[in-house]
């Protein structure tokens, strides 16, 4: 793989029309969100890039806001 993949990195998913915005990656699986919000769960080695995510810390959590399920939940 060139890049690593990386939350928020946008990407495409073999055999999926893209791009996908990586939410989540754990044990080689990557949870994607599509810009409808359909998610999708695939493995990373089928990933490629297409946009890295920025690195500014322009969008930090909030402490008093809940984490909200995933599919990996």
């Amino acid at each position: 793989m060139a890049s690593e993949i990386a939350v928020g990195d946008l990407v495409q998913a073999g055999g999926h029309a893209g791009p996908w915005k990586v939410l989540e990656i754990r044990q080689g699986l990557a949870l994607l969100e599509h810009h409808g919000g359909h998610r999708l769960s695939v493995r990373t080695t089928t990933l490629s890039v297409v946009r890295k995510a920025s690195a500014s810390p322009a969008k930090a959590p909030v402490a008093d806001e809940p984490e909200s399920p995933t599919l990996f939940d």
